[in-house]
């Protein structure tokens, strides 16, 4: 869990703009607020009929938690993606926490005006807003799990589902949303097109779950839930190092059964797989945004053999990573 040094409202920040809002060349109306008690905030909005899309980037001197008071949320569904960097998320009303780390998603519905956000450092990460009515209404009534998300919905419960993978094809959508180089009216339907084919693959990566009002963690002591987001935190710094269960277990003070039953229970994934999906993230930004060689990638995710990592890159992508180049 993040924990905040400091506290701000987002007022704070507004305060502390360095230049009126401005239109972006992609139709983004634009502020960057700075302070150097805190640090930079940038964020960018893009309001349509049915959704508002806000990107901020923030370099922080410290872990900040930034509290809003936001009357939009009591009639939308909220789908957030951490592109880089963590952050969480706090709910006031319920008591409910969650959050995100790099290159991870997740879809919350709460009818609660104010939430925190804690950004630790730097980040950077898309929110959408979109309208209730609207998203229900692209719901589909014969399929079962739709259809009860969508009464879960209409009834306005507390819906969070997520923490999930940011695959290719949605980082490839919101890139084109935070890019688009259309303007007028074909800009407007090339956006809306984007938002739908967002909601489509991210509800493809949730079918047939059951949607949560509260997190899967029934059987875990708070002190052993701080032992294991612990545990992941280590392994997202060191997931490029030669990692055992053994030196795991003797790491964080728990036997080999409870750490991988635990790790499995809380986050929906083995340790192994949470190792491996961190290392070809992370692979994947190298090759595809600082333009490495695959055997300098290979190299800096913990693989000796470059053939070896193709062929575990192409697994996990579907494409070689040569042509990411």
């Amino acid at each position: 869990m993040i924990t905040a040094q400091q506290t701000l409202s987002y007022n704070d920040v507004l305060s502390c703009l360095r230049t009126a809002p401005q239109t972006d060349e992609f139709g983004f109306i634009r502020r960057v607020a700075s302070d150097h008690t805190w640090g930079r905030w940038e964020e960018r909005l893009l309001v349509g009929d049915h959704y508002r899309l806000t990107n901020i980037q923030a370099d922080l001197t410290s872990t900040v938690g930034f509290q809003f008071e936001d009357e939009h949320m009591l009639h939308s569904l909220n789908v957030c993606a951490a592109l880089d960097g963590n952050i969480g998320l706090y709910l006031p009303g319920s008591g409910f926490s969650t959050g995100l780390q790099t290159r991870r998603h997740h879809v919350v519905h709460s009818c609660e005006t104010a939430y925190t956000l804690t950004i630790p450092g730097k980040v950077n990460v898309l929110h959408l807003s979109i309208d209730r009515a609207y998203y229900t209404g692209l719901l589909c009534d014969q399929e079962r799990w739709m259809a009860q998300l969508k009464e879960r919905l209409l009834k306005k419960e507390q819906v969070v589902q997520g923490d999930a993978e940011l695959k290719l094809e949605m980082s490839q959508v919101i890139q084109h949303i935070c890019n688009n180089p259309l303007r007028g009216t074909l800009g407007k339907l090339m956006i809306e097109a984007k938002i739908l084919e967002l909601v489509a693959l991210q509800l493809t990566q949730f079918a047939g779950s059951v949607m949560r009002n509260t997190p899967r963690t029934p059987t875990l002591r708070p002190a052993d839930r701080d032992t294991f987001y612990a545990l992941r935190e280590h392994l997202d710094i060191h997931f490029a190092s030669d990692l055992s269960l053994r030196s795991l277990s003797r790491t964080f003070g728990l036997n080999e059964f409870k750490l991988k039953k635990g790790f499995k229970e809380l986050f929906q994934t083995t340790v192994f797989d949470h190792i491996h999906t961190r290392r070809m993230e992370h692979a994947r930004y190298l090759l595809a945004d600082q333009k490495m060689y695959v055997h300098q990638v290979a190299n800096l995710v913990g693989y000796k053999n470059a053939n070896h990592f193709s062929t575990a890159f192409k697994r996990t992508f579907g494409v070689k990573p040569t042509s990411l180049g």
